[in-house]
């Protein structure tokens, strides 16, 4: 330190025996306060200074190698130079330290007996902690800003803070690191990333390298999987001055909900099949009475057998329609169609041209239902093809399926040139009137009705929708 002061300064021996004495104290404080502690003279330009003595903390220090001899120029410590331009004490002046670390100086003078200031004692303090932490802080304050015009936007387009309640919220800045994570976001995180999520890269989880790849990919729900388990999430971007500074990351755990799916899926492949061995054994059902039918040379036996072949034909294709597709509805509009194609191919004469169609709406008719009405379509349409259009060069057959005011409508015409008089006469001689009326009224709690509409005969059909035990 002596050679120090005599080739850099101006400092008298009594001064320099003051700084010594000091330089003596140096480890006690730097343990003390667990910061580097410098001795700094002024050198003899009267504007920078030369560093004399560092003692530097057990655990931790800001300098890798000593600075000791170093000239400390104004320029670069403004502190010291204030407290030798000023004889004050001065605290906490943040500023870089040689090795680029941030640091906060306490810079204090060291008079002599004269009340001259011969030197001052430096602590340094590292504070990239606090400035990581303030920056975090502004970042939260900032997200806070932002994420209540986020809120105050979804409650102005239909949602709301409750559809939020029980998710996982993450925070990220612009870097992509988690700066705040809820309860659950944050059990999530350890469960099924590892490690804690302040910090953490889940960006790379998410397969997205920046942060507006993240906002731009997840403005809409996007489901990741984790091991065994199933997460939604949507990013919220956060905003600040025009730029974006992060987003707000929800999670739902959906791993219960594909579970159920993954349950009703086998449930229903099991129902599915279970309908088609009911269509199958509906199939051999029809493959006997063919058999037997062909078996017999009258006439009225064999109409009797085709119109009981029809019958099971219809309830065979309800069973086939459950087993390609959902179990618990079928299409009404589809399963006329289909009954309408199959009778005219099976009782329309060879020369004979008949026209079909059907509209209306894409009815779903329940389950329960369903039986009742390929049977009640059946008889309807056996009627118009036998009955009303008979042996007519040419004929049209419409059917038309409406729901309106709780209620499904069939209605089903034809261009016959009469009513059909074995529908009009008393129900105990006629099984197919028989039939859809017992279907119709008992089974469905509707109404039937048949009448002449100009020069059409036209049946229509009304029976209320099924509630959710499939009672009518």
């Amino acid at each position: 330190m002596r050679d120090l002061c005599l080739q850099y300064t101006d400092l008298k021996d009594e001064d320099i025996e003051l700084l010594e004495k000091m330089e003596a104290q140096l480890p006690f404080i730097a343990g003390l306060t667990e910061t580097d502690i410098f001795i700094d003279a002024p050198s003899s330009n009267g504007v920078d200074a030369i560093v004399l003595a560092w003692a530097r903390p057990a655990n931790h220090s800001l300098y890798g190698h000593s600075v000791v001899g170093e000239i400390a120029y104004a320029t670069r410590e403004p502190a010291v130079y204030q407290t030798f331009s000023t004889g004050e004490m001065v605290r906490n002046v943040r500023g870089v330290s040689q090795e680029g670390v941030p640091i906060a100086q306490t810079v204090v003078p060291l008079r002599n007996d004269t009340g001259r200031v011969v030197g001052v004692l430096i602590m340094e303090k590292d504070i990239s902690a606090e400035i990581r932490q303030e920056a975090q802080v502004e970042f939260l304050s900032e997200a806070a800003d932002q994420l209540s015009k986020t809120l105050m936007a979804l409650s102005m387009t239909g949602s709301s803070w409750e559809e939020w309640l029980g998710n996982g919220l993450f925070v990220l800045n612009n870097r992509g690191a988690v700066t705040y994570a809820n309860r659950n976001a944050a059990r999530m995180y350890r469960q099924y990333c590892g490690g804690e999520p302040l910090g953490g890269e889940l960006m790379d989880k998410l397969s997205c390298r920046t942060m507006e790849e993240l906002v731009g990919k997840m403005s809409n729900p996007m489901e990741f999987e984790f091991g065994a388990a199933s997460f939604l999430f949507q990013a919220h971007p956060l905003v600040a001055y025009g730029d974006l500074s992060g987003c707000v990351l929800s999670m739902q755990d959906v791993s219960e909900l594909r579970r159920k799916e993954r349950e009703l899926n086998a449930q229903s492949a099991s129902i599915r099949e279970i309908h088609h061995r009911v269509k199958n054994n509906l199939q051999n059902v029809v493959a006997l009475l063919r058999l037997q039918m062909h078996r017999s040379q009258s006439k009225v036996v064999k109409t009797e057998f085709d119109a009981c072949i029809n019958r099971i034909l219809s309830i065979s294709q309800v069973h086939d329609v459950f087993a390609h597709q959902n179990w618990d509805s079928i299409n009404l509009k589809e399963l006329a169609e289909y009954i309408l194609h199959k009778l005219v191919e099976t009782f329309s004469l060879p020369k004979q041209r008949i026209d079909v169609s059907v509209q209306g709406q894409a009815v779903r008719l329940d389950a329960a239902q369903a039986v009742p009405m390929a049977l009640v379509i059946n008889e309807l349409v056996t009627n118009s093809l036998k009955h009303g259009i008979k042996a007519n060069p040419h004929g049209e057959i419409s059917i038309l399926v409406e729901e309106t005011g709780g209620k499904n409508h069939i209605v089903v015409a034809d261009s016959g040139t009469e009513l059909a008089m074995d529908w009009a006469q008393d129900k105990k001689n006629n099984m197919g009137l028989e039939l859809v009326r017992l279907l119709i009224c008992d089974q469905l709690k509707g109404t039937f009705r048949l009448e002449r509409c100009g020069a059409s005969t036209v049946a229509t059909v009304s029976f209320p929708l099924c509630d959710a035990e499939g009672n009518s």
